[in-house]
């Protein structure tokens, strides 16, 4: 345990020294966000906050690499790979902050990483659902290469508030180690604290009324982050995953997406065009603060990812029984 709360502690605290810094240099380069017709805030904030939680993230790791070298495993397939869509993701959103990049050209390079991480190992081979097991065939490949592209356009829609993304974001990476603590999936122990420790610092300054933005420099990467660890935390056997689990652990912010698809592409315009009709946008519209509705959106990401651990043990049990009749 005192290993698991350190590799929280160090991004946490590294993220709190330097997403100041990230700020003045947001604020030196002109990297704001500026009021207009989508968004909630009032006059120019800094973005480019997911600097400072790679940073904090890539910084702990090398660190617990060379102070835990028996326990380090960045440089295999699966965490490199892992890495590097991090990086070229924060590099890609850094500058969509400054310069408001064309969506097409983002999507191009989501799935591009997307599908180098299904072919380091980042893969669903056989869906595990309740009662049946599904082998997915050549299906294994686009249908993971979607799960990961429509998670991190799901992270990225669903920052609209302060503190909202990052909320989510914890929810789901402690969900998720907790789910890899009963499946036995030790990368995703081992990666899950050190994302939680990289929000948590950054949320210091994010929440209502927020110094900085994540920006899609954060969003993107810890959108793609998140759908690689979700579904390795549910995995029995290397591509054998319980895909109802991070199913409902990232149901809000799937959901939310899936209505914004739908209505945008109703009115004929881009998919990933953005509007002022998400979930948060209505509930600030019914009356409910931004502080309220983003801790409503948060209290409800954890209400769905209780039930989806509960989901996870229930399943896990059941198969450990079918395994125990079989070998009977």
């Amino acid at each position: 345990m005192t290993f698991y709360l350190l590799l929280m502690a160090i991004p946490f605290l590294i993220a709190l020294t330097i997403t100041p810094m990230v700020r003045q240099a947001a604020l030196r380069f002109g990297v704001f966000a500026v009021p207009n017709h989508r968004s909630m805030h009032n006059g120019k904030i800094p973005k480019l906050g997911g600097a400072a939680m790679f940073a904090s993230f890539v910084g702990a790791a090398i660190l617990c690499a060379v102070l835990f070298p028996e326990r380090a495993a960045f440089l295999q397939p699966l965490p490199a790979s892992l890495l590097l869509g991090v990086t070229i993701l924060m590099i890609l959103g850094s500058f969509d902050d400054k310069y408001d990049l064309n969506c097409n050209l983002k999507l191009f390079v989501e799935i591009a990483v997307s599908l180098v991480a299904v072919a380091a190992g980042w893969r669903i081979d056989t869906a595990i659902l309740p009662g049946v097991e599904l082998a997915l065939g050549w299906w294994a490949w686009p249908l993971t290469v979607l799960w990961i592209v429509g998670v991190t356009n799901a992270v990225n829609m669903v920052d609209g508030l302060d503190g909202l993304a990052g909320g989510i974001s914890l929810v789901v990476s402690a969900m998720a180690m907790a789910v890899a603590g009963l499946y036995g999936n030790h990368l995703t122990l081992l990666v899950a604290p050190l994302l939680i420790g990289s929000v948590a610092g950054f949320l210091r300054y994010n929440l209502h009324p927020a110094k900085i933005f994540m920006g899609d420099s954060g969003s993107l990467p810890l959108g793609f982050a998140l759908a690689c660890l979700s579904i390795q935390s549910t995995m029995t056997v290397p591509g054998k995953a319980a895909v109802v689990v991070p199913l409902l652990m990232l149901s809000l912010p799937l959901t939310d997406t899936l209505l914004a698809i739908i209505r945008r592409m109703r009115r004929g315009i881009h998919p990933f065009h953005a509007d002022r009709e998400h979930i948060h946008h209505r509930l600030v519209k019914l009356g409910l603060s931004h502080g309220g509705a983003a801790l409503f959106m948060v209290g409800l990401s954890m209400i769905l990812a209780v039930l989806a651990f509960l989901m996870a043990q229930g399943m896990l049990t059941n198969l450990r029984l079918f395994e125990s009749f079989s070998l009977q």
